[in-house]
């Protein structure tokens, strides 16, 4: 059996960097922590005992292999349950998604914990290693379908906290308008000027930035496991799209706080 989970680890660490542990899923986090040592415990004792028997060939260190192969299965979905429970509690904390997607990925979640559960069932009838063998290939086989599932709620949770930004952005961008509105008649002309076109260019941040949105969403629903690496890649690339999203609205905000500056005086 492969040591295949290592990817959970770090996900959850790049995760947590966009999006901070909040109180209710604090105990969420903490689970998956435990599970985590719980898992990295019970599978050094599975190597182990796998190990001894592929050296000594008894039926003791077989028993021992066996019982230990089925004690690591069992940790192994309990903590892809606990990661997966996880991110449902962000996705629940999230204010930036509609219902409609968080029903959606929750959805999403819920069968693959259903998925995990239908193999843990499985367990107490292993009676041999082969038959071990054939229940973790089971998993192993389904395993780019769970990794999709994982990326695109990690997506959905980066992309709510955006939509949190620009919900604040345009907010702010209404009131400027309608400061400059009520004020206008008092402003020199050349300094209407240059207000009208700083405008633009918050307009213009917020219109590229609506271009990168869209192209990340596209671009997690067309998610692809043709292989670990590929998958890595699209990930990768729309983290970075992500970031360059977020500059966008910062470069905005910063050009509405000179535009605020501005309108303290009119030279």
């Amino acid at each position: 059996m492969r040591k295949f989970l290592p990817w959970v680890f770090v996900l959850l660490f790049t995760f947590l960097g966009v999006t901070v542990v909040r109180a209710s899923s604090t105990q969420a986090y903490q689970d998956y922590l435990y599970q985590f040592n719980t898992y990295r415990s019970t599978y050094n004792e599975f190597k182990i005992a796998k190990n001894e028997y592929e050296k000594f060939q008894t039926l003791t260190s077989q028993t021992t292999a066996l019982d230990k192969t089925k004690v690591m299965l069992g940790a192994r979905n309990t903590l892809l349950q606990s990661y997966l429970t996880l991110l449902n509690e962000k996705l629940n904390e999230n204010t930036g998604l509609a219902p409609s997607e968080k029903n959606l990925y929750q959805s999403l979640i819920a069968n693959e914990i259903t998925f995990l559960d239908s193999q843990t069932q499985l367990i107490p009838s292993v009676g041999s290693l082969g038959d071990a063998q054939s229940v973790s290939s089971k998993l192993e086989s389904h395993y780019s379908i769970l990794q999709i599932s994982v990326r695109q709620a990690i997506i959905a949770i980066s992309m709510g906290d955006l939509a949190s930004f620009a919900a604040s952005y345009d907010t702010a961008t209404h009131d400027a308008l309608s400061l400059i509105n009520a004020n206008r008649s008092i402003l020199s002309s050349d300094k209407q000027s240059v207000i009208d076109r700083w405008m633009l260019q918050v307009a213009n941040k917020r219109s590229i930035y609506q271009q990168k949105v869209d192209a990340i969403q596209s671009a997690s629903t067309q998610l692809k496991a043709t292989s670990a690496d590929e998958l890595e890649r699209q990930v990768a690339k729309i983290q970075k799209d992500i970031g360059e999203a977020k500059q966008y609205l910062s470069e905005g905000s910063a050009f509405l706080g000179e535009l605020a500056n501005a309108l303290r005086y009119d030279n």
